[in-house]
């Protein structure tokens, strides 16, 4: 499912090569109350190594805070940790292929997929249905030529200070939100990945063109389009609830007159359940920067 996959810095997501805007200028958000301010920016987890989406601004945010909070540690070290425990929590463990668990209708296409992004069906019938639907997505993302080090999280984790880094979950937490899923989530999961395959590019290149242009409402249409019931429900876990235990955090950081620039998934700034939405509804001041 395409939303899940951008939605965790932890783990691959596909996101579209395409040309920058004459100005990128994503969306950057200030919180304060009384006598102190963090600052909010939405960020993609992936992007083209020729994309430039920096501003002056940004780089003056970034370098006046105290502290980035980000989603989760995706530097080396962690990335192989949850390399190993991916797979750990990944294998299936019941004495049953994949392709035997699955509607044969889903194993036609799995089948289809596999074949055409080059991906061994002895490989997938090894894995429970979330962790086959991300290996898939990883394919399609190297088909496309994307650099999974051109992300927003990756670019800048190399650049703060260790020092300066805060994180929200560990990887294990993020996937544990993916494994944690009843076997027929899982299933519904991998069958909206596989048929949105051949329509993901295209998706996703509005998103990332509504995020370059700093139109979070664009955005958010674009997120919520064709949302269906099964995939509603995934989303309150992999976003809705996520937002509101990182605003609890942010109201603490708020309370201890922290300079905070906080990077996390631009999936979580849209629509009224966005952080920003949830701390204005505490009282809190937002203000769109940029």
């Amino acid at each position: 499912m395409t939303r899940s996959l951008f939605a965790l810095p932890a783990l691959p997501a596909l996101l579209v090569m395409l040309a920058a805007p004459v100005q990128a200028a994503p969306a950057l958000w200030s919180i304060s109350d009384e006598d102190s301010s963090i600052w909010l920016f939405g960020s993609f987890h992936l992007l083209p190594p020729d994309l430039e989406w920096r501003t002056d601004l940004f780089s003056e945010t970034l370098e006046n805070a105290d502290v980035v909070y980000f989603e989760t540690d995706v530097g080396p070290a962690a990335q192989a940790v949850l390399g190993a425990k991916s797979f750990e929590l990944g294998l299936r463990d019941d004495g049953k292929f994949l392709a035997q668990a699955l509607p044969p209708e889903t194993t036609d296409l799995l089948r289809e997929v596999s074949a055409e992004y080059a991906v061994p069906m002895p490989l997938l019938n090894t894995l429970k249905p979330w962790l086959a639907s991300i290996t898939l997505t990883a394919a399609v993302a190297q088909r496309a030529g994307l650099d999974p080090n051109s992300g927003v999280d990756i670019v800048l984790q190399r650049e703060v200070p260790a020092e300066r880094q805060a994180y929200f979950e560990t990887g294990e937490e993020q996937l544990a939100l993916l494994a944690d899923g009843s076997e027929e989530e899982q299933t519904e999961m991998l069958a909206a990945t596989l048929a949105e395959v051949g329509g993901m590019s295209k998706m996703l290149s509005k998103m990332i063109s509504a995020w370059t242009g700093g139109t979070p409402e664009s955005l958010a249409a674009y997120f919520m389009e064709d949302l269906g019931a099964d995939e509603a429900v995934v989303m309150d876990r992999l976003i809705y609830d996520r937002n509101e235990r990182w605003a609890e955090t942010l109201k603490g950081v708020l309370a201890e007159n922290k300079n905070a620039l906080v990077v996390v998934g631009a999936g979580h700034m849209i629509g009224d359940r966005g952080v920003q939405a949830l701390l204005e509804d505490a009282g809190f001041e937002v203000q769109r920067l940029q």
